[in-house]
């Protein structure tokens, strides 16, 4: 009877709406929860339906009868939810944190069965997502919010560690919340990346109960335990699916990150908060990068003094080894204190899903008896051996011509035009190192797109496995692609002038392209999106909403750790032979942090939030460079004309001379082995609270098996 009389109210209401809409001389249609609060126009008085409400289980997210519905109309507030959800998390707004656009064709029933899942509750095999219809144009995007109790229920689940009224991180739990520093405010105990990755984390996991096929196209067929978002990305059915940007939240950040004049430290607490993990490590680490070069700046300076002695040689190539050994041991520390305070030092694995473009044959599982897609590794691995190492050789080879292609054009340029002081023929000399530069950034271009479709081809089941095999691809590529002529220059035709001359260039003309092709590029294509959304829109925040949709993916932070990459290595390889290699970097880098800042802000849509504890597989990366630049630094010092002379003077052989450098690399090695295993990765008090973090997690594991034994 009480359910009548709320639809009874409900339909006298919506014919109200209509009746109101009709009568307005605009469109004015916002979002509002569905269900939970409704709104005409921005210019609607607030009128409380009261004391109609439906009571219904709320499962696992409550723990009791919630009070699921209660009938308000706000004044319009872009953007937000009004009304109260239930009675654990009673909230006065509810913010939209994503949004799922469907295809313009999408059928109707396939909408409603989607949308009907999302909010289904956690008794119903659902995460109990909040979800409302964007009413925009086409009537295809979804907005979707959390409830209070499913953000911390999901917190306790993912293991998320918190830090306690004590001041201690450990892991969270719905049934000591309490002891939780601003557990009761949820905009504080949660960050807005965090929210969106635990909004991210539940729709993904989403999967088929009951389900044979999907409404509306019965030809596609489901199985039980199937990620239902996963599969609907892959059948274009939902075609985008996008995190929102708070933009008070945003101006509060950029005011205080690149719109500053001064030089002031970024906000990295605060850019972790709104871009998650990932994206505040990168800014971080480009910062800890940046600042470091300092050091190698002022030496180089130093040693300009030095016009043509053996010490500075000596000087610099010993300092470039320890350097390159004690930045990246005291950024193991440093970004283990910020992972231990942001709650991904010591957080649990989460299971691992198949990637959306992985595709196979469906098979039942023998371990799991689940069904699944299934690809065997004995194709995976034939497509490696036959198809994509060929290819990566090919493109090793198109390097290593265009290397010696230039090399042999750029030897016939120094004979002709060495000596002369025309400024036409002075230019001809340098148009081999620029063009050589143009040619090895274009086929870093181009390689990015193979290696990039080649992994997709190889078709890997999960995202780290593609993640890992696309890295060492571009990595190999990367390295002998920059790298291969100097190294060349250096060990085959011992022409440090030469060497010289090619190192300024790359710095010089790579840094230009790179800045054209990340910023100006980006900048304009972004430009002229703002020109044509200007010209109409249906409402203020339901253009805002689709508009970000319009914007591009977020490409990631591969080609940005990559450029870092390639800058360690000409300082830690080369820069004892050109010192001001750390004064140009440092230039690029201020500009770097901006531009990057300003991309990921507003060219791009906001990327979804991710956890990492580091920098990840680029620590190991940056730290095999430094071995190796032991090796360059040797060889450099022993092919310097000051020790050909030494040698000649003091009548050293081949044979002595080769055993004392391997000597003196060997010493060097061991040197930088003493000084990483004497700089320990974790300080001695984040050892200790780390310790009292996995005591306190034990000692609840104990107390919740004695609760359990008790109840038995």
């Amino acid at each position: 009877m009480q359910f009548c009389f709320f639809k009874m109210i409900k339909s006298s209401f919506l014919f109200l709406q209509r009746h109101v809409l009709s009568k307005s001389a605009g469109r004015s249609r916002l979002p509002g929860w569905e269900g939970s609060a409704f709104r005409v126009s921005q210019s609607c008085t607030a009128i409380k339906l009261s004391n109609v409400r439906i009571t219904q289980s709320m499962g696992d997210n409550c723990g009791r009868s919630q009070e699921v519905f209660s009938l308000h109309l706000y004044k319009g507030i872009m953007g937000s939810w009004k009304g109260t959800i239930c009675e654990c998390c009673q909230t006065d707004s509810i913010q939209t944190l994503a949004v799922i656009q469907l295809k313009p064709d999408v059928n109707p029933e396939t909408k409603k069965w989607l949308t009907a899942f999302l909010k289904a509750l956690s008794t119903s095999g659902g995460p109990g997502i909040l979800v409302h219809p964007g009413e925009d144009d086409e009537g295809h995007i979804l907005l979707l919010s959390a409830t209070e109790c499913l953000l911390l229920q999901a917190t306790e689940n993912l293991g998320f560690a918190k830090m306690d009224c004590q001041g201690i991180m450990r892991t969270f739990s719905c049934s000591s919340r309490q002891d939780f520093l601003n557990s009761d405010k949820i905009h504080l105990f949660l960050t807005l990346s965090e929210q969106q990755f635990l909004l991210k984390h539940e729709v993904e996991n989403l999967k088929v109960h009951e389900e044979t096929s999907i409404p509306g196209y019965p030809q596609y067929v489901l199985f039980p335990g199937q990620h239902i978002v996963y599969l609907l990305q892959k059948l274009k059915i939902i075609v985008k699916f996008y995190p929102l940007h708070d933009k008070p939240q945003l101006d509060t950040l950029t005011t205080s990150w690149y719109r500053q004049v001064r030089f002031t430290p970024q906000p990295i607490d605060a850019i972790r908060g709104y871009f998650g993990e990932p994206v505040a490590f990168y800014f971080d680490f480009l910062g800890y990068f940046t600042l470091s070069l300092m050091a190698m700046m002022l030496l180089s300076h130093f040693c300009a003094l030095f016009q043509d002695s053996l010490d500075k040689y000596v000087i610099f190539a010993v300092f470039n080894i320890l350097w390159s050994t004690v930045i990246m041991e005291f950024w193991k520390r440093h970004s283990s204190v910020k992972a231990y305070f942001w709650g991904t030092l010591q957080r649990k694995s989460y299971l691992k899903s198949s990637r959306v473009q992985f595709w196979g044959t469906l098979t039942k599982s023998p371990i799991t008896g689940r069904w699944g897609l299934y690809y065997p590794q004995w194709k995976r691995t034939l497509r490696i051996l036959f198809v994509t190492m060929p290819s990566v050789c090919l493109f090793l080879g198109l390097t290593l011509d265009g290397m010696l292609m230039f090399l042999y054009w750029e030897k016939w340029t120094r004979d002709q035009y060495h000596n002369s002081s025309n400024l036409r023929e002075a230019i001809l000399f340098y148009l081999p190192s620029v063009l050589h530069t143009l040619y090895m950034e274009a086929l870093n271009a181009l390689y990015a797109r193979a290696a990039a479709a080649l992994t997709e081809w190889e078709n890997h089941r999960l995202e780290t496995s593609f993640q890992n095999h696309l890295t060492v691809k571009v990595l190999l590529f990367r390295f002998i692609n920059c790298f291969g002529l100097l190294f060349y220059i250096t060990f085959y035709l011992q022409d440090l002038q030469l060497l010289h001359k090619r190192l300024s260039s790359l710095l010089i003309v790579s840094q230009m392209i790179n800045q054209f092709s990340e910023f100006l590029l980006p900048y304009l294509r972004q430009k002229l999106k703002v020109d044509a959304w200007s010209v109409a829109g249906t409402h203020p925040f339901i253009d805002e909403v689709v508009s970000q949709g319009d914007l591009p993916r977020y490409p990631g932070l591969f080609e940005e750790y990559m450029e870092l990459f390639v800058q360690f290595g000409y300082v830690s390889l080369f820069s004892c032979v050109y010192p001001f290699t750390a004064a140009l970097l440092i230039l690029n880098n201020i500009t770097e942090i901006r531009t990057d800042a300003i991309k990921v802000s507003q060219f791009y849509q906001k990327p979804f939030p991710e956890a990492a504890d580091g920098i990840g597989v680029w620590q190991v990366a940056f730290e095999i460079l430094g071995y190796i630049s032991i090796i360059t630094n040797c060889f450099l010092i022993s092919v310097s004309p000051e020790v050909q002379a030494i040698c000649k003077e003091y009548e050293v052989g081949p044979e002595s001379f080769l055993l004392y450098m391997l000597g003196t690399e060997h010493l060097l090695i061991i040197i930088k082995l003493v000084v990483a295993f004497a700089i320990p990765d974790i300080p001695a008090w984040l050892q200790l609270k780390m310790a009292q973090l996995e005591y306190h997690a034990l000692d609840t594991e104990s107390q919740l098996e004695k609760l359990l034994f008790n109840q038995e």
